[in-house]
């Protein structure tokens, strides 16, 4: 009995030190990715919904944190058909979504509107490297017709051809999501490529309690440029590049259709 219980105080001790180097090293590699993540700010704004809101200079835009971006020019407006581009939110319909954030200040010229990343967005992915990405079971791919796996159902509506924009309006709605790791949405989705290859870019809305850990309509953006092996969400990651100051990414749409009350509420994107 007494050998028992030696044997045992020798596996706990170093099971405790192990354990703590583990949440030290855990915990430097959270601080590292919230350090890369959220860019200095000029200025920063509270959300109604708890978030912050950081307006950084398009200086420190975070698509200079791609390699072959590092000298990019950013232009803020598309040089293809300039005269059908606009970006003025002046005059934006009442019925057309808006975010929250707006009433505690706005973002100075030349800057861009960022949602703060929390310690508590990195904890809620299954990992630190998955931290931004989809799962494997929440990417979309064509199933048998007789298949009963519904692992991710979906109904979409194909244009083919050659384009150099595209524009959609959206019904904002707010669904019950039964699981964590669920989430409906309702977007646009551009896709080039074979699927070994896809080269996609989807944006519009949709409700992800295990991301943003509420049942919330939220504007959207995900792009991969290889089949999803790369790729994130929002500018979790570097790949394309917002401009736009009256919507941020990840925050919440304010306003929502109800059946048999408000009018439809409307997103409108465009790229």
């Amino acid at each position: 009995m007494i050998v028992t219980h030696v044997v045992l105080g020798i596996l706990i001790i170093p099971a405790i030190v192990i354990g703590g180097d583990f949440s030290d090293t855990h915990d430097a590699k959270i601080d590292l990715l919230l350090k890369k993540l959220n860019k200095p700010a000029v200025k920063s704004i509270k959300s109604p919904y708890g978030g912050i809101i950081d307006c950084v200079h398009m200086k420190n835009h975070p698509i200079y944190d791609h390699p072959l971006l590092k000298n990019h020019s950013i232009q803020m407006k598309p040089s293809a058909d300039p005269d059908k581009w606009n970006n003025d939110t002046s005059n934006i319909d009442e019925d057309i979504v808006t975010q929250l954030w707006t009433i505690n200040g706005k973002c100075p010229k030349n800057t861009i509107p960022i949602r703060r990343t929390t310690r508590g967005d990195i904890l809620r992915a299954k990992s630190i490297e998955s931290y931004g990405k989809k799962y494997p079971n929440n990417i979309p791919r064509r199933k048998p017709a007789n298949s009963t796996n519904g692992i991710h159902e979906y109904a979409n509506l194909n244009v083919n051809g050659i384009f150099r924009g595209a524009k959609a309006t959206i019904n904002v709605w707010k669904p019950y999501v039964q699981m964590p790791r669920e989430f409906s949405l309702a977007q646009i989705w551009l896709v080039a490529g074979p699927p070994i290859n896809l080269n996609s870019i989807e944006f519009g809305w949709q409700v992800y309690p295990g991301r943003y850990d509420d049942d919330n309509p939220r504007f959207f953006v995900y792009w991969t440029a290889d089949g999803y092996r790369s790729g994130c969400y929002n500018l979790d990651c570097p790949g394309f590049v917002p401009v736009n100051q009256a919507y941020v990414l990840g925050e919440p749409i304010s306003h929502v259709s109800t059946l048999g009350g408000s009018p439809d509420r409307e997103l409108v994107v465009e790229t």
